[in-house]
């Protein structure tokens, strides 16, 4: 599954089925662009089977679409 951005809400919020990806994601928005205020990575009750966490600063779209998912396979 791909990542899942809802841009539409306040905050952002970032979705996927696996919680390593997003965990994963989260380093990466870190350690390649500075992003720091987010929430933990937590299960979602609202839209789930899966997982989520929000962005409570500025993130450009493009820095989302460069993070690898492909590198995560697919569970079985």
């Amino acid at each position: 599954m791909a990542l899942r951005v809802n841009w539409d809400r306040t905050p952002v919020s970032v979705h996927h089925t696996r919680k390593d990806v997003l965990e994963a994601l989260i380093l990466f928005l870190r350690n390649s662009h500075g992003v720091r205020r987010r929430s933990i990575v937590m299960e979602d009750r609202e839209e789930g089977p899966g997982f989520l966490f929000f962005l409570y600063q500025p993130c450009d779209p493009r820095w989302i679409a460069s993070f690898d998912v492909a590198k995560f396979p697919e569970e079985e």
